[in-house]
């Protein structure tokens, strides 16, 4: 049966292979463009050398899967999780951190100055070089040049910040680091803001052309954007306020997992995590709204970010469902920790363009995307700044 899936997906394949290869900038910003297929910077690493422990659903046992059969996975459209480092997660008998969330927001006036600093200048300055590579996938050289280049704005960023910031890079098995920026609050009571920074062709994740301009391009410079007001504003909370942007979550949520398992290993207090994944697009036919994912969520942390929603975005929030392995907020949810994820849009497939050479810039509404920034503010001064246990 899996050899006849996969007999079919490379049919399917062939038909997308020309798409794929749709011209752009290849490896590091400004490198000319040559042969991705023989370029160093596109050969996958060794993360797939040996098979991967993949989990489809909570009802579903885990399977050993080699690499062709996680990418009829993908092809199918199929969300799962990469459990293969970090077991110990999904033990039903896991418990994480008793956090207290604010009852009542309290943050009004700061919260206020901090968003008229808002800005949509940054989304475009950022997004045209980190899309210009050719795709971010997180096993290869590219998708770690394409970290650390983000890695180095954000540390230009942070280099004439009066807050008490640090910037530091997170290595996994595979070549992509994640990027954490760390504002170091005044108890050890961390709340993490959080987007993913990878993105992969669907049909040749290594080598397609996959821009990742809304998915999820515009999570990172959301929560990039909210840092820089940030430290304009010279926040200084009392709970730490962590910002992550993870590498390999199209690979099963693998960042997100191996900084979960560190944190609960290590007994870190992860008061809540607030994930943006795709912020950009919206069918000009529905209702503009914030959609809230409902399934694999902390209730009281959705509770929480409708009440931001409504004190400081011009949007109204919707509930939706988004399945197993959806993003990594469930990375977080299944480490025992609250969790919330803010989307686009209440409708999960409503950008069509994603995992392609069609997903760019042109695409997004920088407008649509700063209500997002707004609740990424929100959410670290209002929950950074309640009473500490």
């Amino acid at each position: 049966m899996r050899v006849a899936l996969v007999a079919l997906a490379l049919v399917a394949a062939v038909g997308a292979v020309q798409h794929a290869f749709a011209p752009g900038p290849v490896g590091h910003v400004g490198e000319s463009h040559s042969d991705v297929r023989m370029s160093a910077e596109f050969q996958p690493g060794s993360l797939y050398d040996s098979r991967r422990l993949i989990k489809v659903s909570e009802h579903v046992r885990a399977r050993w899967m080699s690499l062709d059969a996680i990418l009829v996975l993908r092809q199918a459209g199929v969300r799962f999780m990469d459990i293969t480092d970090a077991q110990d997660l999904h033990d039903l008998s896991v418990s994480g951190y008793e956090s207290t969330l604010p009852l009542e927001l309290s943050q009004g006036d700061a919260v206020n100055k901090t968003l008229a600093l808002l800005s949509t200048d940054l989304y475009g300055l950022v997004l045209e070089p980190f899309t210009a590579f050719h795709n971010r996938y997180y096993d290869s050289e590219n998708g770690r040049k394409s970290s650390k280049w983000l890695q180095e704005q954000i540390e230009e960023m942070v280099a004439t910040a009066k807050a008490n910031v640090t910037v530091t890079s997170v290595e996994h098995r595979f070549k992509q680091p994640s990027v954490v920026a760390r504002i170091h609050g005044q108890s050890d009571e961390i709340v993490v803001v959080s987007a993913h920074q990878d993105s992969v062709n669907m049909w040749l994740p290594w080598f397609g052309r996959a821009s990742g301009a809304d998915d999820d391009g515009s999570g990172t410079v959301t929560i990039l954007e909210a840092l820089r007001v940030l430290l304009e504003s010279s926040f200084a909370p009392r709970r730490t306020v962590e910002l992550h942007w993870y590498a390999g979550e199209e690979g099963g949520l693998l960042g997100s997992q191996a900084i979960a398992k560190q944190y609960k290993d290590e007994g870190r207090k992860v008061v809540a995590n607030l994930h943006f994944d795709m912020t950009g697009f919206w069918k000009r036919t529905e209702p503009e709204v914030i959609g809230l994912v409902a399934d694999r969520t902390d209730p009281e942390t959705r509770d929480l970010v409708k009440k931001l929603a409504r004190a400081y975005t011009r949007l109204e929030t919707r509930e939706f469902e988004c399945g197993y392995g959806c993003s990594d907020h469930a990375s977080w949810n299944q480490a025992g920790f609250r969790s919330a994820m803010a989307f686009e849009s209440d409708q999960l497939e409503a950008n069509t363009h994603i995992h392609s050479p069609e997903d760019t810039v042109a695409t997004l509404d920088f407008n649509h995307m700063l209500e997002f920034s707004k609740l990424a503010v929100a959410f670290a001064y209002e929950v950074g700044n309640a009473k500490t246990s």
